[in-house]
């Protein structure tokens, strides 16, 4: 029984590790790799290995900003576990974050933040700092996955698995910014992606959709 829950536990955590992964690669991350970029070539003393160091703080901030939604989310439903009406609120979030991802609605976001340039000499705590705005605004064609991910860790009904599934998310979202922010030349061969974005937007939309309807059917 153990065995099964581990396994159980495992594969969860490797699905929203990938997740957040895939939303990583989405080229609307590009401006918090160019911050990244911008920030760790703008010190005087650049090496690969300080480019790793202040990278890595950056994406502790964000992994904190995450698992603190992650407890949040974890305790609204431990709060409502035992009621229908968790399944439907699960359910209004993955719908309608999969129509915002085919575009059927559209919300309007706030990047000006994105336009901020640190302030050089901040060092590995002001990288880390840095990092916790960006946990949750930074990318916004990552939301949708971002409340998704969050409305499934308030479906299991635990403030510890809620926090350790959205820090697992930010693990996985924020490695790509890790590799760019060790190795900065990589950010030109990122492009490439973008001609893929709508398709990846477009399927990943219709999962939360189907992912919705079955906690209505659930309920």
């Amino acid at each position: 029984m153990n065995i099964d829950v581990s396994a159980t536990l495992i594969a969860t955590l490797a699905i929203v590790f990938s997740t957040g992964f895939l939303s990583g690669l989405s080229p609307c991350t590009l401006p918090t790799l160019v911050f990244i970029t911008a920030y760790v070539s703008g010190e005087k003393n650049y090496s690969k290995k300080r480019g790793f160091i202040l990278s890595l703080a950056f994406i502790l901030g964000i992994a904190l900003m995450l698992s603190l939604l992650g407890v949040f989310a974890g305790l609204i439903g431990k709060i409502l576990i035992n009621t229908k009406i968790l399944n439907y609120i699960i359910a209004g979030i993955l719908i309608i974050m999969g129509f915002w991802l085919l575009r059927i609605i559209k919300f309007k976001t706030n990047n000006n933040f994105l336009k901020f340039t640190p302030k050089k000499g901040s060092g590995i705590i002001g990288a880390f700092l840095f990092g916790i705005p960006f946990g949750f605004a930074a990318s916004p064609c990552t939301l949708p996955v971002t409340f998704s991910v969050l409305a499934y860790s308030a479906s299991k009904g635990s403030i510890f698995y809620g926090m350790i599934l959205m820090f697992i998310f930010a693990i996985g979202r924020s490695t790509p910014l890790l590799v760019v922010g060790t190795f900065t030349g990589l950010l030109k061969n990122l492009g490439t992606l973008s001609k893929y974005q709508n398709i990846i937007e477009k399927i990943a939309g219709a999962i939360l959709i189907i992912l919705g309807i079955y906690f209505i059917w659930k309920a």
